[in-house]
């Protein structure tokens, strides 16, 4: 028995799918040639690039490519933090050296300026209230002081930039004005030995011009290049915060990325990255102790040698004023009251000085003989000073008694008889020569304390470098094992 027979309404046999009909491509003809060839441009010029970004995302979201992640960052971070630390004790360095071998001396050779000009105008009126011809002696003493003052002037100048632009305004007056006050210096002596009253004259307007206009400049000269001097040492003597905190960040993050690696590894410890962290606490604590160093030296030990230095400095620029009043009242009317307040108030600022030099206790020396020397040349300045308030007094009572002459051997006579009481002058002398010591000690501890700083700065910028490079290696030779074992 049959089957059945094909149902006539069935369809052809369809055990095989059909391919669908293609599809009617579009009208390439509407389509503009210039976009199509931009298109097919870049998609060939992207394809590759967007290949490597899918295939490097995709590796370093594995366990490989975190790790090597995670070292790329640490590297950064170090190299970073070490690079910043080591320019910025390689620019301390740079600037301490600047500060001991051209901006101190800057402000010593402006000090010099000053009591060399000081000098010069003292010199120069007491020749000219003296009887007779200027003494030879007394005239070597006078050319002496103003090439020193020349000297000085260009010393004080070496080493400005365009932003000290004031600097440079007071050293060109004072080389302007200097050869006018010689100029006239010398008209004076010339009418002097004529015997012209204009002499009087001439004298009167060289001091008016040293004192209204060089002597001034020079004081400001003087201020200006001290407190650079003290702002320089404040500021180079300052923590180096920002560098010391990039080498901490970079601790941190090798502590954290050893905490991951052991969550990651199961392992505790990886010696590479405990030799980079412990370089980089060695970098930190080397910098630390320099800092402390160059603070402990810069910050106390200069500034309690500065206070004695800046008060005896300025206690001899009173001095020479005082001096110079004393011989200018002989040629000009001066109040001889004012006069005498003017002199005990420098007297009591040069007792002041030489206290706080005898007491501070950053300058006198390191030994007992170098103490017994600085005590030594703080009791003769005060023996020094006992005299001239005495001869002080015998002056301003000879010329309140009309007694002109003994006035004038008072305030010139620069080396009294053997037997007779100091002068004037020469009390003047000796206090003039024992500030100039004192103010030289101090000058040497307070170069002593900047070198000591240097010293403490000496090799920072290279030992933070050389651990750097060793604590980078030591990351990268820690991490080859573990990147090993997924290889």
């Amino acid at each position: 028995m049959t089957g059945p027979g094909p149902t006539p309404s069935a369809p052809q046999d369809t055990w095989l799918d059909r391919a669908p009909a293609a599809a009617t491509p579009p009208d390439q003809s509407t389509a503009s040639p210039v976009f199509r060839q931009v298109s097919h441009a870049a998609a060939t010029t992207l394809t590759g690039p967007l290949q490597v970004l899918r295939r490097t995302l995709s590796f370093l979201g594995t366990s490989p490519g975190k790790l090597f992640t995670v070292t790329v960052i640490l590297t950064l971070a170090i190299t970073a933090a070490g690079i910043s630390m080591s320019n910025s004790s390689a620019s301390r360095q740079e600037n301490l050296n600047e500060l001991l071998s051209t901006t101190e001396p800057m402000s010593n050779a402006a000090h010099q300026l000053y009591t060399s000009l000081s000098e010069a105008d003292a010199y120069a009126t007491t020749g000219f209230v003296q009887a007779g011809v200027q003494s030879e002696s007394m005239r070597r003493a006078y050319d002496e002081a103003i090439d020193n003052a020349a000297v000085a002037a260009t010393e004080s100048v070496l080493g400005t930039s365009p932003e000290d632009q004031r600097i440079r305004d007071l050293v060109g007056l004072i080389q302007r004005e200097l050869p006018t006050y010689t100029g006239m210096v010398e008209a004076t002596r010339a009418n002097h030995r004529a015997g012209n009253a204009v002499s009087e004259a001439y004298m009167s307007n060289a001091s008016a011009l040293m004192r209204d206009d060089l002597l001034p400049a020079a004081d400001e000269l003087f201020r200006l290049t001290s407190m650079r001097v003290s702002e320089q040492q404040k500021q180079l003597t300052s923590p180096q915060w920002v560098p010391l905190s990039g080498l901490i960040a970079a601790v941190i993050f090798l502590i954290l990325a050893q905490w991951w690696l052991w969550r990651l590894t199961r392992r505790r410890f990886n010696r590479g990255f405990l030799t980079a962290t412990g370089l980089i606490t060695l970098a930190i604590v080397w910098v630390v102790f320099s800092n402390l160093a160059t603070w402990s030296a810069g910050s106390q030990g200069f500034a309690e040698a500065s206070r004695p230095w800046d008060m005896l400095t300025s206690s001899r620029i009173e001095a020479q004023r005082a001096y110079s009043a004393e011989t200018l009242s002989l040629v000009q009317r001066y109040s001889l009251e004012d006069l005498s307040d003017s002199f005990h108030n420098t007297s009591d600022d040069i007792a002041a000085a030489l206290d706080e030099f005898d007491t501070s206790k950053a300058i006198g020396g390191d030994t007992a003989a170098e103490e017994a020397d600085s005590a030594n040349l703080v009791d003769k300045a005060r023996r020094d000073l006992s005299g001239w308030q005495s001869s002080h007094e015998r002056f301003t009572t000879a010329l309140s008694d009309g007694d002109y002459d003994e006035a004038v051997r008072q305030a010139t006579a620069a080396t009294p008889q053997p037997g007779e009481q100091a002068t004037s002058a020469s009390a003047f002398r000796g206090v003039d020569s024992s500030l100039d010591s004192l103010i030289k000690q101090s000058r040497a501890s307070m170069r002593a304390y900047i070198q000591e700083g240097l010293s403490a700065m000496t090799m920072v910028a290279s030992a933070v470098f050389i651990l750097t490079v060793l604590a980078i290696f030591s990351i990268w030779l820690g991490i080859r094992p573990r990147l090993q074992e997924y290889l």
